[in-house]
């Protein structure tokens, strides 16, 4: 079928690609958030109930009124995403569309009862306050309807990058070489990113409050929102390699030009993120440390476990060489300059980066064990947390944001100058692979873009509502006054 896709509509001023990558994009995070963020949600909501602890029941309202103003800026970018599709990219959407034409209408019918069940849940929150096995029960039912959501549109994009060699039927199509493997991934960075921006919430909210019993209760949502969302990263490394697994097994010539060809700088980046990632992680919870009294004896083993994690991040992004990609040769004469010493060459393979990152994983552990030990055995004074470690939880939430949308951008690269592997050729103006220098421009684009829309979901979910609330404060005061 090569050949049969027409050049694209372009859309002025940014290009159809550009565009098709913002919103489509935008859309991949605004989504991971309302899909991750109600399972944290619903999770802390029973916790509430079980421990009779009402800061889980007010971390999950403040989290879910999040959720419920994301949900509008999903659809927009998702509508928006189709429009440029169709529009310009018509004989594939065409295509896609006949070939999962039966998932469509599910997909559709889904999504108006997710909607449904996610304003139900939302409005239903005080109403039901007296039944929360109930409101609980509409929760899950929406998390489940959230995640069969995600498997059907895995089921696309995994399709696009590996079609089976034989078609049998819709399942064929949709239970694909990769699909399992994408979903195993994308559950499980779902729940990272909904406990990291749940952390990322409650460190605005700490550093902006004024009043000891906000900043306290904020720094115990960090602590939750964080703990979650280490608990899910340290799964993520052996998600990878069962996706990767799967991609090597359907056609090493991905797998290759991923980690060995033009792909390749791409990897480097992954690795130096995910130390940050990491490092930002272990800096949080070494600062949490220092606000648990007695707990400062356990500070002596901070020092050697980040050095640890230096030398192993250093180790896990070590390329083999500094070129573009496989066919590029380095000038002559200036070999050492872009090849890495044959002495060294051991140090680029795969081997010692699984176990950098396994190291990396114990440290990281280590550090849960002994911060662990310390809040059993001294007591926490919750909103006594200096500012750098809400900083950390920032920083942490940032790299985590861009590295979903670069490797989401890499995977999509992977299919070369194909719409559908092997299958229907890409014959564009756009079918080539970007250099990695624009990967990371539009990566850190769309990162700034979310960042924007999260600020402006804080703004009108909560800084708004209590200058309101403080204007009505004032109002009554200026109103007993008149009347006294």
């Amino acid at each position: 079928m090569g050949g049969l896709n027409s050049p694209a509509v372009d859309i002025p001023g940014l290009g159809a690609r550009t565009a098709l990558w913002i919103s489509a994009e935008l859309h991949l995070f605004l989504a991971a958030l309302i899909l991750g963020a109600p399972m944290f949600v619903v999770i802390c909501e029973y916790l509430g109930y079980r421990l009779k602890d009402y800061r889980y029941e007010r971390l999950s309202k403040e989290t879910m009124k999040v959720v419920s103003i994301a949900y509008s800026f999903t659809a927009i970018t998702g509508t928006v995403m189709a429009f440029i599709l169709m529009s310009s990219f018509q004989q594939f959407s065409n295509f896609i569309f006949a070939k999962f034409a039966p998932v469509w209408g599910i997909y559709i019918l889904l999504i108006l009862v997710e909607v449904a069940l996610m304003y139900l849940y939302w409005y239903s929150w005080d109403p039901l306050k007296d039944k929360k096995p109930l409101h609980i029960g509409i929760g899950v039912a929406l998390n489940v309807v959230g995640t069969v959501v995600m498997l059907l549109m895995n089921a696309v994009g995994s399709y696009m990058l590996t079609p089976p060699a034989k078609e049998t039927g819709l399942w064929s199509i949709i239970n694909n070489p990769s699909w399992f493997g994408l979903n195993l991934h994308r559950f499980i960075a779902n729940i990272t990113f909904g406990g990291f921006v749940v952390a990322l919430f409650a460190a605005f909210m700490y550093l902006i409050s004024r009043k000891d019993e906000d900043k306290a209760f904020y720094d115990w949502m960090g602590y939750i929102g964080t703990l979650i969302g280490v608990g899910t990263l340290m799964l993520l490394p052996l998600a990878g390699y069962v996706y990767t697994k799967e991609l090597f097994e359907y056609d090493a010539g991905i797998a290759t030009f991923q980690m060995g060809d033009k792909l390749a700088p791409g990897f480097v980046i992954q690795g130096l993120l995910i130390t940050m990632i990491f490092l930002g992680v272990n800096y949080y919870m070494w600062v949490s440390i220092t606000r648990i009294e007695g707990a400062g004896r356990f500070l002596r083993y901070r020092t050697p476990v980040f050095v640890a994690l230096l030398i192993l991040g250093a180790l896990w992004i070590i390329p083999a060489n500094m070129l573009p990609d496989i066919n590029t040769s380095p000038p002559e004469g200036m070999e050492a300059d872009y090849i890495i010493p044959d002495r060294a060459i051991v140090l680029s393979l795969m081997v010692p980066k699984a176990l950098a990152v396994t190291g990396i994983l114990f440290f990281t552990f280590l550090t849960y064990m002994i911060y662990h030990r310390a809040i059993r055995t001294g007591s926490i004074t919750w909103g006594s947390i200096p500012a750098q470690g809400q900083y950390a939880l920032v920083v942490v939430a940032t790299s985590i944001i861009y590295l979903m949308g670069l490797m989401g951008a890499i995977r999509e690269f992977s299919r070369q100058d194909w719409h559908v592997y092997q299958v229907m050729k890409d014959a564009s103006p756009y079918w080539y692979t970007s250099p990695l220098s624009y990967i990371s421009a539009m990566t850190s684009v769309v990162t700034l873009l979310f960042f924007i829309l999260l600020a402006f979901i804080f703004w009108v979910g909560f800084l708004m509502q209590k200058k309101q609330a403080a204007a009505g404060v004032h109002l009554g005061e200026e109103k007993e006054g008149v009347s006294a």
